[in-house]
């Protein structure tokens, strides 16, 4: 069989098999994932190598000839992966051993084949990196560069005498090569557009599919940005509620008393004054110390509450709140208690009244919760003796557990509701925590429904940061 005979074979037969391809992808493989679609022209691809390699000429137990090298041309046009093409080389050049069997030219034709697979690879990194070519010079670059290494690597194999080949061969295979490498290249441009809109859908998809997540993240973010913007709403409702029922209640004490005082005569028994001018300075007290606690937290909120780091006895600060809370343990008949154990040190470094202050909340909480038995204020060491734990515990109402953190945010009690049977604004708890952190340290809550709670103050014994 002459060489125009094989040639002629060849396109037919490639010819068909790009048409019958065609067909399948689009009618099928095409609808399956990326994945899927690059493993079956890589077969495709290997199977019309072999298919080409079938129907090849052998001259006089010579090498043989076919257009082999014409799917690895097309092959650096339709992959953007490198290692793609190395498998599809790797995949002719074991087909060329079921051609023929195994011999000395079906092994210099792999070798030569595994050659153009690592050529053609090169080329698509080349592709890669110059976008901006166009389809026609890729597909000249491709066609040339992969023709000539054919050539080189027969001259190099020595399949075939060099003088034979220059002679005999060559003037016919290459020219041939070169025009039908061009035919195949020109018929395949629409399939290059169809696959290059493909991708570019696939990247698109890909592109929508990520920002619906996104989309979909961001939804529920705000969704959970409205949730806290309802609550923080209802937080200030509740809060303008229950602030204007704490400063009405001394307001109105202060102003009925202060008018029945001005309203009595002379005669009056001094006695019943007294009461009124006590009545008068609780509620004047209380009115002080929730305008303090406003104050407070809106100079922790705007960073702008300065502590004064300073060496503070453990035993001033235990002694003071202790007799400042005292007299309200007794008058609600509880045991009261202080115990600082033996391996704390004297002294800390800390802001004494900001932590008098947090232990004054945590008490007064302590006790206005409790109705019987005992609060405990435990001073201890944590187990690496680098933080002293101011520990107050009682056995009053405790604290449900879905509401333990919930009590921390400002104007919050267990119990929101205005008409409570525990008054007070909520501000205490989230003060204290506010400080806490400002001392270096941390507040936590043990505490179940109906079986007392434990706040524990963790502040350091030096702190590292010194700052307000």
């Amino acid at each position: 069989m002459n060489f125009y005979a094989t040639f002629f074979i060849n396109i037919s037969i490639l010819i068909t098999s790009s048409y019958l391809f065609n067909l399948l992808y689009k009618n099928l493989i095409q609808k399956y994932s990326y994945l899927t679609r690059h493993i079956f022209l890589i077969v495709i691809f290997i199977f019309s190598g072999w298919l080409a390699m079938s129907v090849g000429v052998k001259m006089n137990e010579g090498p043989l000839f076919d257009l082999r090298n014409v799917p690895i041309i097309v092959a650096t046009l339709m992959f953007s992966n490198p290692r793609h093409i190395v498998l599809i080389g790797l995949g002719m050049a074991g087909a060329r051993y079921f051609v023929n069997g195994m011999s000395f030219n079906a092994v210099t034709g792999s070798l030569n084949i595994f050659l153009l697979g690592l050529v053609a690879a090169g080329l698509v990194m080349l592709y890669a990196r110059k976008k901006e070519w166009n389809y026609r010079l890729k597909a000249t670059i491709s066609l040339l560069a992969i023709n000539i290494s054919q050539v080189a690597g027969i001259l190099i194999f020595g399949a075939v005498p060099r003088a034979l080949y220059f002679k005999q061969v060559m003037p016919y295979t290459l020219p041939l090569g070169l025009l039908l490498g061009a035919f195949f290249l020109f018929i395949i441009h629409d399939f290059y557009k169809e696959q290059l809109r493909v991708d570019e859908l696939s990247c698109k998809n890909k592109l929508l599919l990520k920002q619906t997540e996104e989309l979909s993240a961001a939804k529920k973010e705000l969704e959970g940005q409205a949730l806290q913007i309802i609550q923080a709403s209802k937080y200030k409702s509740d809060f303008m509620a229950n602030m204007s029922h704490e400063l009405r209640t001394p307001l109105n004490s202060i102003i009925i008393l202060s008018q029945l005082i001005r309203e009595n005569d002379n005669d009056k028994v001094q006695e019943e004054h007294q009461q009124y001018a006590d009545i008068i300075h609780e509620s004047s007290n209380e009115l002080l110390r929730i305008i303090n606690d406003i104050l407070d937290l809106s100079k922790v909120e705007a960073g702008k509450m300065e502590i004064d780091w300073a060496a503070s006895s453990i035993e001033d600060v235990t002694q003071l709140v202790y007799y400042q809370l005292l007299p309200m343990a007794e008058k609600k008949q509880l045991d009261f208690k202080i115990h600082v154990s033996a391996e704390v040190p004297e002294v800390i470094v800390t802001d004494a009244l900001r932590l008098s202050q947090i232990l004054r909340n945590l008490l007064s909480n302590a006790v206005k919760f409790t109705d019987q038995g005992s609060i405990t204020l435990r001073v201890s060491l944590d187990p690496a003796n680098s933080f002293v734990l101011f520990t107050v515990k009682d056995t009053g109402i405790g604290i449900e557990e879905n509401n333990q953190l919930l009590i921390f945010d400002a104007f919050q009690q267990e119990d929101g509701t205005i008409n409570r049977k525990y008054e007070g604004t909520g501000l205490g708890l989230s003060i204290s925590q506010q400080l806490a952190k400002l001392l270096g340290g941390k507040l936590t809550l043990r505490s179940a429904k109906g079986k007392g709670s434990e706040f524990t103050l963790h502040l350091p014994i030096t702190p590292t940061m010194k700052q307000g």
